[in-house]
């Protein structure tokens, strides 16, 4: 009878455990008392713990299910280590049977395995860099740097280093205080610049704060030139012959203007104009130094050499507008020595060496004149690149400043120091300057009042620099009182076919405002104490002016200030232009300055800039 019971308790427990799950604890822990094949087991899985039960003869899989019931590692993640029981992990397929050690009361299985949902494959393939090619590498960096610039406030290239970590470094107690990026270098950090771009950006106007000097107090060259080039790098041009290239805070590079072939062993002259060039492959600025001018790389690399007529030096340069030519005009490099000709000679033949080295030294100076008087086209690019292609017929006084315009208005205007300004167009055959292709289109002469009577002789002022205004026709033509008279009146200037523009008179010149399209005169700027030496147009339309070293400002006039809303006054009105002394804003950081470039913000759509202001033998970038 008891084996009859026995066996009848059994049968019913194996109709049970077909019936319950195998996921189902409690249905187990309720049969297990009363089987006496069970074993409990516990499962340590990383810092938690599962208790499950486990008899003999149980498969792996039903193990496994179990465990992913607790757990929710899927079966083929599970790696089942039991030391004792099963040699290594659990393999599926099998049945085992729990052996507890003595003193052991529980079985202990090791799970290792992860829950997570796997990654869903890519559904390119990974690429490597190794495996792509340079167009690619640049285009994913260019990408790369574009989507980090969507958030960075402005990307002046010269002045911030690229989005990454290093820009935005900083230490909180000294993130106000100057930092030295390196010997040349030292300024605002990265960080403060981009909240004063920031600043000036709700303001609408420059902050007068000087973020980064370029350049060391040490150095004992000064700074002749500055040129903002395509790329956004700026290029120093300095009066020992040296160029220096300025990019995300650091030198990149030094390089220097050697003298031309004929003169090898010579010290480098000092560089006497820098401007960039754009659209010119393989060409990103010119420099220009006695006896030569040399075209270079955005790299720093030699590009070419244009010769320069014997003992002369550029003391111009403009890149025209309509094609990759450049208009440079040469005056003489060094001055003859004026105690030449002190000592009286003793004898006819001293006297008579004398005599002709006297008439060799007139008509030395002659030619030196004439040439000053005269304009230069040099060709930048196709066959004939890096070779004089016209010579502009001399006019009356020696060329001090060169602009180039759109073709649709004038293409080139050449100031000269008696006050004109003559303008030159291109076309087709031979114009009447004796230049293929170049014909003079008009002459505007500067004078500063009108005349008191018929045949009066007028007085002009002399032209000192021209800069264009930003997307207009207004040409700003920055004046000096030294002139004097000039040799005819107003009905000379007329017979000659020049047109004069009557502009007041101001304690040093100022600058005036001459509206191209028109030929006539907005108004006058006056505010300096000085002459201004430099200029530079503003991406707003705006204009800086920077005066003398009696002045020592740089002067921001906005972009109302220096357009006329109204059609201008004719001449024989008897209106006189306006004059305006009160400048939109005056920057003292900079202080005396020889050279100005503005550094626009890279990112599309932005009207952000900076300015380069050349103080000597070092950079200032002023927000």
């Amino acid at each position: 009878r008891q084996v009859f019971l026995a066996l009848d308790h059994k049968r019913k427990l194996d109709v049970l455990r077909q019936r319950l799950p195998l996921s189902d604890i409690h249905a187990q822990r309720f049969l297990h008392p009363f089987d006496m094949s069970s074993t409990p087991g516990v499962i340590k899985w990383g810092k938690e713990r599962f208790s499950v039960v486990v008899h003999a003869g149980m498969a792996a899989d039903d193990l496994k299910s179990q465990i992913f019931s607790l757990t929710k590692v899927p079966v083929e993640r599970q790696k089942l280590m039991c030391p004792g029981v099963w040699k290594g992990a659990l393999k599926g397929g099998i049945t085992f049977d729990p052996i507890l050690k003595p003193g052991q009361t529980e079985l202990t299985i090791m799970l290792m395995g992860s829950a997570d949902a796997a990654p869903v494959a890519p559904m390119a393939p990974t690429e490597f860099v190794e495996d792509l090619s340079s167009e690619a590498i640049a285009a994913a960096q260019a990408e790369a740097e574009a989507q980090a610039l969507v958030a960075a406030e402005a990307m002046i290239p010269a002045l911030q280093f690229p989005p990454g970590p290093d820009r935005t470094e900083s230490v909180a107690m000294m993130a106000n205080l100057p930092v030295k990026y390196n010997f040349f270098v030292d300024g605002l950090p990265q960080q403060q610049i981009e909240e004063t771009l920031r600043q000036q950006r709700e303001r609408g106007s420059l902050l007068d704060v000087c973020a980064m000097t370029l350049g060391h107090e040490v150095g004992k060259a000064y700074i002749n030139a500055v040129a903002r080039l395509a790329d956004g790098t700026l290029a120093t041009g300095l009066d020992n012959g040296r160029i220096q290239l300025w990019r995300h805070g650091r030198r990149l590079r030094e390089v220097v203007h050697e003298p031309p072939l004929g003169l090898l062993g010579a010290p480098p002259n000092a560089i006497e104009c820098l401007v960039p060039l754009n659209g010119v492959e393989g060409i990103a600025f010119v420099s220009g130094a006695e006896g030569s001018i040399r075209l270079w790389t955005a790299e720093g690399e030699n590009a070419g050499i244009v010769g320069a007529p014997g003992g002369t030096k550029p003391a111009c340069m403009a890149v025209l507008a309509h094609r990759p030519a450049l208009a440079v005009t040469f005056h003489q490099a060094r001055p003859f020595d004026p105690h030449a000709f002190r000592l009286v000679p003793q004898d006819d033949e001293g006297r008579r060496r004398r005599a002709e080295a006297m008439a060799a030294q007139t008509a030395q100076q002659a030619a030196f004149e004439r040439t000053a008087r005269g304009v230069s086209i040099v060709e930048i690019g196709g066959a004939a690149g890096g070779m004089p292609s016209a010579a502009l017929e001399p006019a009356e006084h020696a060329v001090v400043a060169l602009a180039s315009m759109p073709k649709c208005v004038i293409p080139l205007v050449c100031g000269d120091g008696g006050g004109g300004l003559h303008l030159w167009s291109e076309g087709v055959g031979s114009g009447d300057s004796g230049a293929s292709g170049w014909r003079r289109e008009g002459l505007l002469q500067l004078c500063f009042e009108r005349a008191a009577s018929a045949g009066a002789a007028i007085s002009s002022p002399s032209v000192v620099y021209l800069t264009l205004l930003a997307q207009s026709a207004t040409l700003a033509v920055a004046l000096s009182n030294a002139a004097g008279p000039l040799a005819t009146d107003e009905s000379g200037l007329a017979a000659q076919g020049a047109e004069v523009l009557h502009v007041p008179r101001t304690a040093h010149g100022g600058v005036v405002l001459v509206d191209m399209a028109r030929r006539a005169v907005l108004r006058t700027l006056d505010a300096h104490a000085d002459v201004v030496r430099c200029m530079c147009a503003m991406p707003d339309g705006g204009l800086a002016t920077a005066g003398g070293k009696h002045d020592g400002t740089v002067r921001v006039w906005g972009r109302s200030q220096c357009r006329s809303m109204q059609e201008p006054e004719p001449e024989g009105s008897g209106a006189a232009p306006a004059v305006l002394q009160e400048p939109m804003q005056t920057l003292k950081e900079p202080g005396f300055v020889f050279a100005l470039a503005v550094l626009p913000d890279t990112k599309p759509g932005s009207d952000l800039f900076a300015l380069a202001c050349a103080r000597y033998n070092v950079v200032r970038i002023c927000l």
